[in-house]
């Protein structure tokens, strides 16, 4: 089922990495988001605000952060789309420094129903 909201390269890149969190039994909080990422408390605070409101994650009442059913089926479909696109990159742009940050660019730009053809061009 594909999002309505459109989700920016950041958006993504904090739901992939919630996910890999969460995956991991690892507990989702603003400090650790802060010291993964570099970022200032503040910035990680006005994105999990930004995710809250629009139904991608929830915070308990120990600030400990969870994907909502709507955040963690978005971040797998997402993990996906990375996964192939970033394998694509890779065989075409080897020495692409920046590649993380173009994949992401691109999954932000591209609308999640033309990104679902990967799915269906990699089932061929």
């Amino acid at each position: 089922m594909e999002n309505n909201v459109k989700l920016t390269a950041a958006n993504i890149r904090y739901l992939l990495t919630m996910k890999a969190f969460s995956d991991a039994d690892k507990p989702i909080r603003n400090t650790y988001l802060a010291n993964y990422f570099r970022y200032k408390k503040s910035s990680i605070h006005a994105m999990m605000k930004h995710l809250a409101a629009i139904g991608m994650i929830e915070q308990d009442e120990n600030n400990v952060i969870y994907l909502t059913e709507k955040g963690s089926e978005t971040a797998g479909r997402y993990q996906g789309y990375y996964s192939q696109i970033n394998a694509m990159m890779q065989k075409c742009f080897p020495a692409l420094e920046e590649r993380e940050n173009a994949v992401f660019a691109l999954l932000a730009e591209i609308p999640e129903h033309t990104l679902q053809r990967l799915q269906t061009n990699s089932a061929d």
